[in-house]
């Protein structure tokens, strides 16, 4: 069967599967931010835990996930499935540096994100394909986003406006749009929605664009954050739930975490030089993941 026949059946089988794919996000010009958003984020940073937040300079953190069968078939170099099942990961949280050590079936793959850079190596051997170097930066700032949710909108080129409303989970939550330039990895723009919990206040769901690479530009993903745990006083999410909503609506990931620990106090040479070295290599503490 050639790749081309492949494709196309791949295609006709989501459609036969999904039906109508969501309507896409907004891509009206906002010039600023408006007040209402503003304040939509600030509560929910409140209720996160910003004063506990403010002091983090360093976040460790381990998950362990499950592919889909057939959603990330449309996004192969992004999904990388034979390396990225589990991963351990070190982020330092002003400089937005990301170390990723994944591990699958294929081995180890290891992705250092600094501003403007990515380094990927695969097994040991350092990669120079330009395009699975733009997927891994464009993951690893999804990532962050994931991790940090409504602090990771405290950063510059950042535009937001509401959005409107919506249901997640049973939950009513107001949406807040947030154009962000730089976009993900290495684009130029990219736009998430935020569905903030209306009685809560936390973040139930984001949605966002995925320009950074050409196969995927136009397309657009939603993750849903369906189990949260208050550790050193932050609510984080610990289960995370990844739907493809355009072009087609179709599962593609779920992964949750294992354990996380703040301020162990390493520094950027810790991760730049050689991805885990001293404090940064011990484990990331257990948690059950349990509600707060």
């Amino acid at each position: 069967m050639n790749t081309r026949f492949t494709h196309i059946l791949l295609i006709a089988m989501a459609c036969f599967l999904s039906g109508c794919a969501s309507p896409k996000i907004c891509t009206r010009e906002i010039q600023k931010s408006d007040t209402k958003a503003v304040e939509l984020i600030a509560a929910s940073q409140r209720a996160h835990g910003k004063t506990a937040f403010a002091k983090v300079r360093d976040v460790s953190v381990r998950y362990d996930g499950r592919w889909a069968s057939l959603g990330p078939r449309f996004q192969p170099v992004l999904a990388d499935t034979s390396f990225r099942r589990g991963s351990e990961e070190r982020l330092l949280v002003g400089p937005r540096i990301i170390a990723q050590e994944h591990t699958g079936p294929a081995g180890k793959k290891l992705v250092v994100r600094t501003r403007g850079k990515v380094t990927v190596g695969y097994n040991g051997s350092l990669s120079t394909d330009e395009e699975t170097r733009r997927a891994a930066a464009l993951v690893a700032d999804a990532y962050t986003m994931f991790l940090l949710g409504p602090f990771y909108f405290d950063r510059p080129g950042v535009v937001l406006a509401p959005n409107g409303e919506s249901v997640v989970d049973r939950a009513i939550c107001d949406e807040v749009l947030a154009v962000l330039r730089p976009g993900f990895g290495f684009a130029k723009e990219d736009r998430v929605i935020l569905f903030i919990d209306r009685t809560t206040k936390q973040l139930r769901r984001v949605r966002m664009t995925l320009n950074g690479l050409e196969s995927t530009r136009g397309a657009e993903v939603d993750v849903t954050f369906r189990d949260f745990r208050r550790i050193d006083g932050i609510l984080w999410p610990t289960d995370f739930d990844e739907r493809i909503r355009v072009p087609f609506d179709l599962h593609a990931h779920h992964w949750k975490m294992l354990g996380l620990d703040t301020n162990r106090g390493f520094r950027a040479p810790d991760l730049a030089d050689s991805g885990f070295k001293n404090r940064a290599a011990r484990p990331a503490r257990k948690h059950n993941g349990s509600s707060p």
